[in-house]
């Protein structure tokens, strides 16, 4: 399915720049549900992508892929994300589905390598030739917090990655809002009513 996906030149991704919209935050923030109860909504959304780079490497024994080869899971992830981000671009939207939601955008690779405080000049990726349109980012929420398998983070370590993310976004000028704790209808509502407001959608 992915074949031939790169043949749009870059200010070809740029022309069809067709409302791209982010959600992030930390982890464990509750980025997953609202991607759901918008597919549900039977918007255009591309889901996380990172748990599939994690549950291959930890079944060939790599506990925690990102904390052991931070560059290397960087790399693979960028990959990926770039897939994504070229294939919405091939997207022809129409009034009933105006937007494309990404869980996550490329800038939260590099959110997380700043968290690791790892270099990253070495890489050959610039961020200004993948804008998003606008981003909603979840804070971090201690009630719903947990850990598992593959999410490795404590709740600690996953306010620091929130902030680290919101600077990225801000430092790129992505027109960022938070999205406050709630249930998942009404953060979902927060969503679309800042995207009417913003003329993104007109319903």
């Amino acid at each position: 399915m992915l074949k031939n996906k790169y043949n749009l030149k870059l200010l070809d991704i740029k022309k069809k720049n067709n409302c791209k919209i982010v959600i992030t935050g930390g982890p464990g923030s509750g980025k997953t549900e609202i991607i759901n109860s918008l597919l549900k909504k039977n918007f255009y959304c591309f889901e996380e992508i990172s748990r599939q780079i994690i549950r291959p490497k930890r079944l060939m024994g790599i506990k925690n892929f990102f904390s052991e080869k931070p560059i290397e899971f960087s790399k693979i992830l960028i990959k990926k994300r770039k897939q994504q981000y070229i294939e919405s671009s091939k997207i022809s939207l129409s009034k009933k589905k105006p937007v494309i939601f990404f869980d996550r955008g490329l800038h939260d690779i590099f959110a997380y390598l700043n968290y690791k405080k790892k270099s990253y000049d070495h890489i050959k990726f610039k961020l200004e030739n993948y804008p998003y349109d606008m981003a909603f980012i979840l804070p971090p929420w201690k009630e719903i917090y947990k850990t598992d398998s593959e999410r490795k983070e404590t709740f600690q370590e996953s306010i620091l990655i929130f902030n680290y993310i919101k600077n990225i976004y801000k430092e790129n000028k992505i027109k960022l809002f938070e999205i406050k704790p709630d249930t998942v209808e009404n953060r979902v509502l927060q969503i679309l009513h800042n995207l009417k407001l913003n003329n993104l959608i007109n319903f």
